[in-house]
């Protein structure tokens, strides 16, 4: 025989109760042979405080002894042994029947008759320990469960269509902080939930009862601490009894639902003022927009307005008083908005919406807009005049897409700060603005031909090892008359145009030749290559990257592509379908300047990402900003659960570095590591890197 293991580190042991020396010295005998350390008692008082003691893995009891017989100290066994599970075996005589049953009252777990046949004891000696350490482990898994339903809030439920019965599990107002108990049928339920949410909840059991048997619901509940938000989720059972049933699970989602909330309301506005912010003007103007197209009538202005005297006026009066007088503007700007939407766009920059019938309508809100901004702010027993230049864009005569209408507002009101008037319509400065356009667009026809073009990469480091790991490729353009044009000036035109194109296939090329190089001199850089909406829309972009990749014999994992998370989400289908191609492919896949467009976190779940890179309008003020914190902590925590790495933009200062590793950061790109560079400087920078603050090489 094997001898007996409780585990690997140490052999069981088996307390032996008996009054005869005799049955005694051939259990430890025989038994001890089979690796059982025994233990000896002998009578049932000596065995409870022997048990007590000792807490042996298994009891071997007689039943009649002195002092205190066997049935009684299994009962005191039993009480000591707090619901353990110990096995206690009972010996009895071949036909006493009543010791049997007498054993089993007590607490027994089997019996074995004598004369003993030792190795049918060793057996169930065995199954006696077997099935005590699975109770063990029953027990701890159900104290586990009930501790996680606890904490998830979460209880179970059936419900028989037939009568309309429910039944719940035990403890589920505890488990999840809602009246619960009290529901009995259906009528019961839909009398416990909000107004609101009973004719769904009635229409969903209906159709749950006619035959689908299948519950996903979530209601709310009015409760004494307040509306509670719970969800039921139920399945047809499938044997037996169960036929005909629904059995599921009920969960208290209320704490999810408001951190949800939380976090869309402060991804979506200004901390300080309450106002929007522009992730919210741009969903306002996106919908007004298709609202007017939808309607063939009316017209819309955006406005961007400059404080030109706050930055003197925060610096005399302190930034105390600067804020406050922010928040009274914020509200002054609503009222003055009605029907509109006021948003914070920056510092001292704001941007309001207006809707109109026409346009002699449109410019008499604009002119009550103006006249309001003049009047004083009332503050520390002073009135405080602030001034300001305005810039207003136009639909249908300006521009017809909501960020096209920010960008003409906003330069309006620079030509309006540049000219010294109060306001100025982008229309009055449209011949201008459209003739260094054209030019631009001329030579950009020209540049590629003639090899003006250029890649720079700028470096990400990875936070945990401290090392450059990938590298993003940004397009440079080197003018024969005019040298390096910034590419906020240049891009928007390539975009606008039908390079980009021709343009995006050749960086695609370029920065796979790089790649390529930078493997054959033994550096595995990840490199991003950002995609733009048209290429995005490319039919033959698939196989341009892939001939790219394939002529270069670039690792696959070493090419990531980016795109911006609004062009992910102009078609999210076929955004999924190319990007599941590519992946499948082994390349990288990103999502440039997450949490500024108008997609929520739950779109995490359906794209096939590797990679979230945070813009760094979050990355700007995430010392200052708990919106900004709550944000990235948000997306973050997310992408943990998912295995996507997160990227965060613009870093620019230690502080910055260490708050965005603090939130769970895994990856930094900005000035901090390292601004975008040519290929020699930046193979240069990744083998003699130091990390911002280090002093020493990372090993």
């Amino acid at each position: 025989m094997t001898a007996p293991s409780q585990s690997t580190a140490s052999p069981a042991t088996l307390l032996i109760v008996d009054d005869q020396q005799s049955t005694r010295s051939l259990v430890k005998g025989l038994l001890g042979k089979e690796g059982y350390t025994i233990l000896q008692a002998a009578h049932g008082a000596e065995g409870v405080d022997l048990f007590e003691s000792a807490r042996p893995d298994v009891v071997l009891m007689d039943v009649m002894m002195p002092i205190m017989d066997g049935f009684e100290a299994c009962r005191r066994i039993r009480t000591l042994d707090r619901n353990e599970g110990t096995p206690v075996i009972m010996l009895t005589g071949a036909d006493d029947l009543e010791a049997v049953r007498a054993a089993f009252d007590a607490g027994a777990t089997d019996f074995v008759t004598k004369p003993i046949n030792w190795p049918l004891l060793s057996q169930r000696i065995r199954y006696a320990l077997r099935g005590g350490q699975l109770m063990r482990e029953v027990r701890l898994n159900r104290v586990r469960q009930a501790s996680a339903q606890r904490i998830a809030l979460l209880a179970f439920w059936g419900w028989d269509p037939r009568t309309d019965e429910f039944e719940w599990s035990e403890g589920v107002d505890e488990q999840t902080a809602c009246p619960i108990q009290q529901i009995t049928n259906v009528d019961s339920l839909i009398d416990a939930l909000v107004a609101d949410d009973r004719e769904r909840a009635r229409r969903a059991f209906q159709i749950a009862a006619t035959g689908d048997l299948r519950i996903d619901l979530e209601v709310r509940m009015p409760s004494a601490q307040g509306e509670r938000v719970v969800r039921l989720i139920g399945e047809p059972g499938t044997e037996g009894r169960d036929l005909g049933k629904v059995f599921g699970a009920i969960q208290n989602l209320t704490d999810t639902r408001r951190t949800e909330a939380l976090v869309d309301y402060l991804a979506l506005h200004d901390e300080l003022t309450g106002l929007g912010n522009r992730r919210l003007l741009t969903q306002a103007i996106v919908r007004s927009l298709e609202q007017l197209r939808g309607t063939g009538s009316g017209v819309l202005r955006v406005a961007w307005i400059d404080l030109t005297r706050f930055h003197r006026l925060n610096d005399a009066l302190g930034q105390t008083v600067g804020d406050t007088l922010l928040v009274q503007l914020g509200q002054r700007l609503k009222s003055l908005v009605a029907g509109g939407l006021a948003a914070r766009v920056g510092g001292d920059e704001f941007a309001v919406l207006l809707q109109a019938e026409d346009p002699d309508q449109a410019t008499y809100h604009l002119e009550q807009l103006a006249e309001g901004l003049d009047q004083p702010i009332r503050i520390l027993a002073e009135e405080v005049f602030l001034t300001s230049t305005i810039g207003v864009a136009r639909y249908p005569e300006d521009a017809a897409d909501a960020e096209r209408l920010l960008a003409l507002a906003q330069e309006a009101q620079r030509q309006a700060r540049g000219l010294g008037r109060r306001m100025v319509h982008c229309g009055e400065f449209a011949g201008q603005a459209h003739r260094p356009a054209l030019e631009l667009e001329t030579s950009l026809r020209h540049a590629l031909d003639r090899d003006e073009f250029h890649l720079v990469f700028q470096p990400q480091m990875d936070l945990r090892s401290g090392r450059i790991v990938g590298v993003e490729s940004l397009l440079r353009w080197n003018h024969p008359e005019r040298g390096l044009i910034s590419p906020v000036e240049f891009i928007p035109v390539l975009e606008e145009s039908d390079l980009i194109v021709a343009v995006g296939e050749w960086v695609i090329q370029e920065a796979c030749r790089q790649a390529r190089r930078w493997e054959d001199a033994g550096l595995s850089l990840r490199v991003g290559i950002n995609l733009s909406a048209r290429q995005f829309h490319d039919p033959q972009l698939y196989m341009k990257v892939v001939s790219a990749v394939r002529e270069q014999q670039v690792t696959p994992r070493n090419v990531e592509l980016e795109i911006t998370e609004s062009l992910a989400m102009q078609d999210p289908t076929r955004a999924i379908e190319l990007l599941s191609q590519f992946r499948d492919l082994g390349y990288k896949i990103a999502i440039d300047d997450f949490g500024i467009g108008y997609s929520s976190l739950e779109y995490l779940l359906r794209f096939p990402l590797d990679t979230i890179k945070i813009d760094r309008a979050f990355v700007m003020n995430i010392i200052e900003s708990r919106a900004d914190r709550a944000i990235v902590r948000a997306i973050t925590a997310i992408a943990q659960t998912l295995g996507i790495t997160t990227i965060a933009e613009g870093i620019e200062t230690l502080r910055q570095c260490d708050f965005v590793e603090a939130l769970g950061v895994t990856e930094i790109q900005g000035y901090l590591i390292g601004k975008p560079l040519l290929p020699d400087e930046l193979e240069k920078l990744v083998k003699g890197f130091l990390r911002p603050g280090s002093r020493t090489p990372d090993p």
